[in-house]
């Protein structure tokens, strides 16, 4: 039985390291698509593994050299000129997670401003149901002790 329970709890933690190593999260913006926006509808197609991603030219002077691996996910609120009204990009972050001032950069060739611009460092966090995962890795958790007790 004590096999058992070693090996249970060995195949769960080098399942939770394994999925620790690459940041998911939500790619879209809701100018192309309306679910992007506010109030989140998210789809299959909005999901996005940040290792494919390639750290955007402009931010690549910002930001130190070997930091070209995303930390995080990000929601963007931007301001189109001339009453453009405002729209939301949802993407992988690059930077330091903490301070965001030149992660959250937009391009400078946009004339689009930037409104506010939220960083997470969960899988999937820029959605607005990343809470949901969030309990469900709290009950396994739960599960997993009760068995080991």
């Amino acid at each position: 039985m004590f096999l058992i329970k070693a090996l249970l709890v060995i195949s769960t933690v080098a399942t939770l390291a394994n999925n620790v190593s690459a940041i998911h999260c939500y790619q879209c913006a809701s100018l192309g698509n309306k679910k992007c926006g506010e109030p989140f509808e998210a789809e299959d197609s909005m999901k996005y593994d940040c290792n494919k991603a390639a750290i955007p030219m402009y931010l690549q002077t910002f930001l130190p050299l070997g930091t070209f691996n995303a930390t995080g996910c990000m929601t963007q609120t931007v301001e189109a000129p001339l009453g453009g009204g405002t729209h939301i990009i949802r993407s992988c972050y690059f930077g330091d997670t903490v301070n965001t001032d030149n992660g959250c950069k937009l391009d400078p060739k946009s004339a689009d401003s930037l409104g506010s611009c939220y960083v997470c460092t969960k899988d999937w966090c820029n959605g607005s149901s990343s809470m949901a995962q969030l309990g469900v890795g709290f009950i396994l958790l739960l599960a997993l002790a009760q068995i080991i007790c």
